[in-house]
């Protein structure tokens, strides 16, 4: 048996390393002390249906592609906020040419802009803190604005004049509903929190070629 020559949990820990697109066969034989040949044979008697060759080599780009989304410091405060209210399957990227789009998203079939809200300096006339909202020029059905201090706004995209316009943080703005939820997106439902991007974003089925970045 396989744990009889290779050691107790060997087998576990190969269909783990086969699994995992960005380990190389190379990798795989050098941690079991065979040769490349002998590590590609193993994948094809285990997981004759798992992806080889190129389709191995673009699974491992696109799961790089994906973790450079988090160094976006935008997108990233977005998918913190969002990550809790939204399945897995929910949380659907936009494939573009360099990657994905940092600045649009799906979440099911709802496609969300990601901006950032300008602050106004408060003024003697009002202590409330107000911020610029402008509008989404790509298509979109709701606008993810990031405020200050990890506080954010999820608004219809109808809401916002293709002008822009201003929400002054107080309990009588009509954004205010809209301040610390993703409520108004049709499917939200709280979701367990997971570690790992790899885990929550997936790949788009559309190019997203309309939706600006």
């Amino acid at each position: 048996m396989f744990e009889d020559r290779y050691g107790v949990n060997s087998y576990a820990r190969l269909i783990t390393m086969l699994g995992q697109p960005c380990v190389t066969f190379t990798e795989i034989a050098e941690r079991f002390g065979v040769s490349r040949e002998r590590a590609r044979q193993w994948q094809l008697k285990y997981l004759p249906d798992s992806p080889r060759g190129h389709q191995r080599q673009r699974l491992c780009l696109l799961q790089h592609e994906k973790r450079k989304l988090l160094t976006d410091p935008l997108f990233r405060a977005f998918y913190r906020d969002a990550r809790g209210h939204f399945r897995s399957g929910q949380f659907v990227l936009i494939r573009a040419r360099d990657g994905y789009r940092k600045r649009s998203v799906r979440l099911g079939p709802h496609l969300v802009a990601i901006k950032n809200a300008r602050a106004i300096p408060s003024s003697k006339r009002s202590a409330a803190t107000s911020y610029v909202l402008t509008s989404s020029v790509a298509p979109a059905d709701f606008i993810y604005y990031r405020l200050d201090d990890g506080e954010y706004l999820v608004v219809p995209h109808n809401l916002v004049p293709r002008a822009g316009t201003t929400f002054i943080d107080t309990t009588a703005s009509r954004f205010r509903p809209y301040r610390n939820t993703f409520a108004v997106v049709p499917g939200t439902s709280p979701a367990p929190q997971l570690d790992d991007v790899r885990d929550h974003l997936r790949e788009g089925e559309s190019d997203g070629a309309a939706i600006g970045r």
